[in-house]
């Protein structure tokens, strides 16, 4: 059962009441593959300096700084599926889910539909994945790309818009691309980047002073390594930016170079939402969220160890150490959270459904993994999770060829204590059992997960794996390279 007190339930209880009345507007931006230690307010230092990111610093000092918050995975489509549905990858065998599309006749409730059953205003805008037709799945308004691997094309052709698929034309980048052409006249081409915002604004401008509230999704497809392609190209070939800023005569590599510029432009964007909030009187009652769909990246030649991306945390993007799944997640909402606040408390993006059912006096579908963290963010006392609960292949790294015995594997958090099986022993059903081999960190004394306490906390290995097999949870990885069939063993 879930860690609560008399206490918190009353609180619970009271609070439900209050939001019942407050019903705020909802903004979420997600980031594609930003380490936990990029934006400014999270600790990490490098020979090449940090990256700057004033307009995230403003939004963390207004707000709530996470520190263990976490993604729903360790890459992007997986782990936005935890954040659509409210259920972590160890339950998406039993849905019958791939971890990499959700379609309309599948009957998954989403997040977005949550909140437009209840009056909100909803738009995406940008990448979707999972979500396959975003109007049909509870969103109003949608400008974006579908396709997750046309998301690495940064100057396409065409882009998604409504319905259909590829019929938005982006006219300005017909003509020849390079990183070289494309610097060197912006005004030119047609950045994705720009015209998801330019769509978003737009959007945010005619609802932010209707009387119903929206919910606004602005998920956009930087710092993941992209190139100058079209479809059915998926190119990544660097971090494709229409300049490199302040970083442009750094004597550092291009890629480099491009990569802290796209996270400095993409900082502008989140700016230019706080700026226009306010412009429009709506920011005192709009709960902002800011997140990475996962850990740092190290592809289109890029190093995450150049800027220390992940802060010092062990691992990266395909890596069951925390520097893959480790979100630097921010919160604010000046009506209703103090400013300046920081939080250990951990939680993942399966939390973000039922918080924001809560918020919006919606129902929450029935066996969700997640909970609200509504309370944590008022400054309220606190529900915890049981654990938290994450698979994937290997430690750090894609497994790339199908082998009998070597599989999938899964990450749990209990409070401080981290257990990390990298590859479950049941070969036929990929489940849990009290033969994986368990490797546990404290990540209160040890947060860079240097030394494995197994076999010094045998009692505490136990425990995690009785947890774990109780809760009838599959080791099935999701976009990980292995090649079994999961539809063939649901539990």
């Amino acid at each position: 059962m879930l860690m609560i007190t008399v206490q918190a339930l009353t609180a619970a209880c009271c609070l439900s009441s209050a939001l019942a009345a407050m019903r705020p507007n909802i903004i979420w931006i997600m980031a594609d593959d930003l380490g936990w230690g990029e934006p400014g307010l999270y600790p990490s230092s490098s020979p090449h300096g940090r990256i700057a990111t004033p307009h995230l610093d403003q939004f963390g000092r207004e707000g709530i700084v996470f520190t263990h918050a976490y993604a729903g995975y360790t890459v992007c489509a997986p782990s936005r599926t935890t954040f659509f549905t409210g259920r972590h990858s160890g339950q998406f065998v039993k849905h019958r889910w791939t971890g990499q599309a959700i379609e309309p006749d599948q009957n998954v409730t989403t997040l977005a539909e949550v909140l437009s059953s209840v009056g909100y205003r909803t738009a995406a805008f940008g990448k979707v994945a999972p979500l396959t037709s975003p109007l049909e799945q509870g969103f109003e308004a949608f400008t974006g790309q579908i396709d997750q691997g046309l998301c690495h094309n940064m100057y396409p052709k065409q882009i998604d818009t409504g319905m259909k698929q590829l019929n938005l034309e982006l006219v300005g980048n017909r003509r020849e691309k390079s990183r070289q052409l494309c610097m060197k006249d912006p005004s030119l081409y047609n950045y994705t980047i720009d015209v998801f915002h330019d769509y978003g604004m737009a959007w945010l401008e005619s609802v932010a002073k209707k009387p119903e509230p929206f919910f606004l999704y602005m998920s956009y497809t930087v710092p993941h390594a992209g190139g100058w392609g079209d479809a059915p190209q998926e190119p990544e070939q660097g971090a494709p930016v229409p300049t490199d800023l302040q970083y442009a005569d750094k004597p550092w590599p291009d890629v480099e170079k491009d990569h802290a510029a796209v996270i400095t432009y993409l900082d502008s964007k989140v700016g230019d939402i706080m700026r226009r909030l306010k412009d429009l009187g709506a920011d005192a009652n709009t709960l902002m969220f800011f997140a990475s769909d996962n850990g740092a990246h190290l592809e289109g030649g890029h190093s995450h160890l150049f800027f220390n991306s992940t802060g010092g945390l062990q691992g990266h993007k395909r890596s069951m150490f925390e520097g893959g799944m480790r979100s630097p997640t921010m919160a604010r909402w000046p009506a209703q959270i103090q400013s300046g606040r920081s939080s250990s408390f951990a939680w993942a993006f399966w939390d973000v459904l039922p918080t924001m059912a809560e918020l919006a006096g919606a129902a929450v579908p029935a066996g969700l993994d997640g909970i609200s963290i509504v309370p944590e963010l008022l400054g309220q006392p606190q529900t915890k999770h049981k654990y938290l609960y994450f698979t994937w292949i290997g430690d750090g790294g894609r497994h790339l060829g199908a082998h009998p015995t070597v599989g999938p594997g899964y990450v749990v958090r209990e409070g401080r204590w981290k257990g990390m099986v990298p590859h479950c022993m049941d070969s036929e059903k990929w489940q849990p059992s009290m033969g994986d081999e368990m490797r546990v960190y404290d990540l209160e004394t040890d947060p860079f997960e240097t030394t494995d306490l197994a076999s010094k906390q045998p009692d505490i290995v136990h425990r995690l794996k009785s947890l774990v097999i109780s809760e009838e949870l599959t080791c099935m990885c999701f976009q990980c390279g292995f090649q079994k069939d999961d539809m063939a063993i649901v539990v």
